[in-house]
């Protein structure tokens, strides 16, 4: 790890912080590989849900990632204004909007599903398929933990 700036020595062997630092370290890692092609880690989210999903209500898409309304409108908003998604109003409810992935949005998707398994690889670089493992198995946990605490 880094230590360009000094770390409390209780921050940094916090898992949270240490969390929360990957997180930070991975999406500016994600960013850079998607940069040349005019994407980001925002950007791909709905793409990836487009894809893998197939076309999908707005509402649906918001309700399906942890991306809150205003939020997915600007992005959608941006991803049409690129012509990789196309909105089509729907005939029963004029205030419901499909949306789709055009061919455009499809490469744009596997440019970052590529992109985000190539940083995942870095991450592990090293690691043995077993550590790997039990590095997925122990976030998962600690997700699960921080959710739980969260609900209660």
């Amino acid at each position: 790890m880094s230590t360009e700036i000094e770390i409390h020595p209780e921050a940094a062997v916090a898992p949270g912080y240490l969390a929360n630092h990957a997180a930070r370290v991975f999406n500016r890692a994600v960013d850079d590989g998607l940069r040349p092609h005019g994407l980001t880690l925002a950007l791909i989210g709905p793409l990836l849900l487009l894809s893998w999903k197939g076309a999908m209500l707005q509402r649906d898409m918001v309700r399906a990632s942890a991306i809150k309304q205003p939020a997915m409108v600007a992005l959608l908003d941006k991803l049409e204004g690129m012509g990789m998604i196309e909105r089509q109003v729907m005939a029963a409810d004029k205030r419901a909007s499909a949306v789709s992935l055009t061919e455009a949005g499809r490469a744009g998707a596997a440019i970052g599903r590529t992109v985000l398994l190539e940083v995942n690889a870095m991450g592990v670089a090293g690691f043995s398929d077993a550590e790997a493992a039990q590095l997925v198995g122990l976030l998962v946990r600690l997700i699960a933990n921080l959710e739980n605490t969260a609900k209660n």
